[in-house]
């Protein structure tokens, strides 16, 4: 599975991520991806088949059901709470690399159009 780390989140996790052998692009680390809207990321994501992981989730849970409400398919999208991944705590961004690591080495969830909350593993 590929990502899409979205631009709140530390380039860190993308570059740790990649290091472990997993395809992790950081918004914040590409020029022509930082500052981009909401809309278009998931289109992005979309195209270059990614799933997309953020904490935004009024915005992109507001794209989302838009897409859903016109029967079309949305990019997978993985939310970080902000509570859960507090990017300013001394356990950020280690929590948030352990989480996706984890996730990404045993997906609990395949497919299409899904939507996931991150845990910490167990």
């Amino acid at each position: 599975m590929k990502l899409l780390l979205d631009e709140m989140h530390s380039p860190t996790v993308a570059r740790v991520l990649q290091e472990s052998g997993h395809d992790v692009h950081a918004v914040s680390s590409d020029p022509l991806l930082r500052g981009m809207a909401d809309a278009d990321l998931l289109l992005f994501a979309a195209e270059t088949h990614r799933a997309i992981v953020t904490e935004n989730v009024r915005d992109f849970a507001k794209l989302i059901s838009r897409r859903a409400t016109l029967d079309a398919p949305h990019p997978n999208v993985i939310f970080t709470g902000r509570n859960r991944f507090n990017r300013r705590t001394a356990a950020y961004p280690a929590n948030l690399i352990a989480a996706l690591d984890h996730f990404l080495r045993q997906p609990p969830v395949e497919g299409h159009s899904w939507v996931w909350w991150l845990q910490a593993p167990s």
